[in-house]
């Protein structure tokens, strides 16, 4: 069974801005939310919020440098469609459809 898989470079170039959008909306929906933990103590106090705001600190910023890592992720799709597009006009008429 055979398939033809067809990426093209605005396809890729489509996907990066997509998933850059949707990966920064959750960061910052990520952000709002170790924010209002922060600002709980000034609700809530005792040892229940201190446990959390601690716990949420520490994920807070490996969440950060998860965030960092996602956008170094999606920017790889810029080159992969840079080097698609740079071997397409390289190629151009030696490959032929079948």
């Amino acid at each position: 069974m055979e398939k033809e898989v067809l990426v093209t470079t605005e396809f890729l170039f489509q996907k990066e801005e997509e998933w850059k959008e949707i990966a920064a909306k959750a960061e910052q929906i990520f952000c709002e939310a170790a924010e209002s933990i922060e600002k709980l103590e000034q609700i809530f106090c005792g040892k229940p919020v201190l446990a959390l705001k601690t716990e949420f600190l520490d994920r807070k910023e490996k969440g950060r440098m998860d965030f960092e890592a996602l956008s170094r992720h999606l920017e790889k799709l810029e080159v992969i469609a840079f080097i698609y597009d740079k071997v397409e006009r390289e190629n151009r008429g030696f490959i032929k459809t079948n």
